[in-house]
């Protein structure tokens, strides 16, 4: 009896759980990877079992369906964007400048391109994606830089009357044409100093009228 219990392995009865993050992960992987080749309304339960290696049953002891797949890889394509930002006593200028030029970094690589050409070419076919992006909440109060935006007006910090506004007007006037030009592939990425300049441009006006 002692030798059966000295020669088990040490750990069973744990992996489950590393077992279904795993699968989970594999799977939203398969998902991304059929989405943006497919598209998502092309792609099925059954294509993401089997570009993963698993069975149909096994997606949906996961996942709810392909909507559930969707809001997942959505959730892990936003999470940039509703890290929370702390201040770390830095000034208003400074937290701006690091969290928009990582957040515009972040949007103009070639997965995040592909990702965003995958939502306008699709949207208008169905509810779906469009139920699915709601649900993510970003530009009502989840996304990280409107909630600091807004902390900082109620400290008196900023003089800002809409965060979602505010938040939407520093990200796109930082990354708009840049974005525009790789969604129609009329432009080259821009180079870090170019994203780094534009960023730099866009606070500096932001703080000119905000404070």
């Amino acid at each position: 009896m002692a030798t059966d219990l000295q020669t088990k392995p040490a750990g069973v009865g744990r992996p489950r759980q590393m077992l279904e993050d795993e699968r989970r992960a594999k799977l939203i992987s398969a998902a991304a990877e059929l989405f943006l080749q497919k598209g998502y309304h092309a792609t099925t339960v059954e294509d993401v079992a089997r570009c993963a290696g698993m069975s149909k049953k096994t997606v949906y002891q996961v996942f709810s369906g392909k909507s559930g797949l969707l809001d997942a890889l959505l959730t892990e394509w936003f999470a940039p964007y509703t890290v929370p930002i702390d201040s770390d006593g830095r000034s208003p200028k400074d937290v701006l400048i690091d969290v928009l030029s990582r957040q515009v970094n972040f949007a103009l690589t070639d997965r995040q391109v592909a990702m965003l050409r995958l939502l306008i070419a699709e949207t208008s076919c169905s509810g779906e994606i469009v139920s699915a992006l709601e649900r993510q909440g970003l530009g009502r109060g989840k996304g990280a830089l409107e909630q600091w935006l807004a902390a900082q007006a109620a400290l008196g910090v900023l003089k800002i009357d809409n965060a979602e506004e505010a938040s939407s007007m520093l990200f796109f006037t930082a990354a708009g044409d840049f974005l525009m030009g790789l969604l129609l592939r009329i432009r080259p990425r821009p180079t870090a100093e170019e994203v780094n300049a534009r960023v730099e441009q866009t606070v500096a006006a932001f703080l000119y009228l905000h404070t």
